[in-house]
């Protein structure tokens, strides 16, 4: 079957449409999927909060569920990721609303030397988090969690939206 010359160009435009709402719906839908996988892998991991993970620049470690009693937002970020260090800005003016939110800032896939400067700059706990990382298969860089009094997951999220981590503390 031959296409006639003058249906060519509206025939390739409807291709191109349908093209590009494949990818976009694909694209959400992949998104949320992530989302869904690490809520679901931070879940399983029972080890979340008895497992120690080292601090940065310290000889000790800390449990998460030491933190008990505090809401508890941990967050996977990299010295060298321009969000992570948006993220770690908005954490920052939360926390100064919300002193008894403790903020554990799990470095990622980063040569500790270099997150020098992001570590003076805030005043949170941080420790090594590249073993949890892949321990509970965070999707991405930044990604946080947060944690309730007890210990219980309420939330996780991946990715960096300016505001969103303002919302869900409102």
């Amino acid at each position: 079957m031959k296409l006639d010359q003058k249906y060519f160009i509206p025939f390739m435009v409807i291709v191109a449409v349908f093209t590009m709402l494949f990818i976009v719906l694909t694209s959400f839908n992949f998104k949320q999927q992530q989302q869904d996988r690490f809520t679901e892998y931070t879940l399983e991991y029972d080890s979340l909060l008895t497992k120690t993970h080292p601090y940065i620049g310290k000889e000790d470690s800390l449990r998460l569920g030491d933190l008990s009693g505090n809401q508890v937002l941990l967050v996977f970020w990299s010295s060298w990721s321009e969000k992570s260090a948006n993220l770690l800005n908005e954490i920052e003016s939360i926390t100064q609303y919300d002193p008894s939110l403790k903020v554990v800032a799990a470095l990622v896939k980063d040569v500790t030397d270099s997150a020098e400067e992001a570590i003076i700059q805030h005043d949170f706990i941080y420790i090594d988090g590249t073993i949890l990382f892949n321990k509970i298969r965070v999707p991405g860089i930044p990604s946080y969690l947060l944690l309730d009094e007890n210990g219980n997951l309420v939330s996780t999220h991946v990715g960096y939206k300016e505001g969103a981590i303002k919302d869900l503390f409102q």
